[in-house]
């Protein structure tokens, strides 16, 4: 995907972190912002900063995984398919905005009780497992409960799990936007 050529034809290079500033916000490149298209992904980066993340892309940290949210550290980090731990920003894939989407549902999910960077999630959707079985198929919700449960998660980190990965393939940056107002305030 040409994001990254996206940011600097906006004017947002030089910029902290994910290419922006947390008081400065560029505008979509274009009048209409349509779901799942660059700007659209662009207005979640904002909406996580104004709510008080810093978005950092290759943090130091990134080593074999693909991103996290940290509420008590207030940062989201996105490790690219082609960068580098502690790299510039490269050129995104389509697995790096799908890695955007996940961990900025975590985020939402941090806001729905008690208050954001708590670290207590809980889920947006009234069913997460279902949505999850819908939009990732019975295959897929196998292979992260085995993945997830290998490395100690309980009942609820699956489910959080399973919504934060279907809310990633459906690839609706514009209803987070809207999600993240309705549970996080901004």
């Amino acid at each position: 995907m040409t994001f990254l050529k996206t940011i600097a034809a906006s004017a947002l290079t030089g910029l902290a972190a994910f290419g922006f500033a947390s008081a400065s916000y560029a505008t979509p490149t274009t009048g209409v912002v349509r779901e799942g298209s660059n700007d659209a992904h662009l207005m979640l980066v904002q909406g996580l900063q104004r709510n008080g993340l810093q978005v950092v892309v290759n943090h130091e940290s990134c080593d074999g995984f693909a991103g996290f949210y940290s509420g008590k550290r207030k940062l989201l980090v996105i490790c690219q398919d082609n960068g580098v731990a502690g790299g510039p920003m490269v050129e995104w894939t389509a697995n790096d905005m799908d890695t955007l989407r996940h961990e900025a549902q975590h985020f939402i999910q941090d806001c729905v009780v008690g208050g954001n960077h708590d670290n207590q999630l809980s889920s947006v959707y009234r069913s997460p497992a279902e949505l999850g079985l819908e939009v990732l198929g019975t295959d897929r919700i196998q292979r992260i409960t085995e993945s997830y449960r290998a490395q100690g998660a309980n009942d609820l980190t699956l489910l959080l799990e399973y919504e934060a990965f279907a809310v990633a393939r459906m690839n609706v940056p514009l209803d987070q936007v809207r999600d993240m107002k309705l549970h996080c305030g901004v």
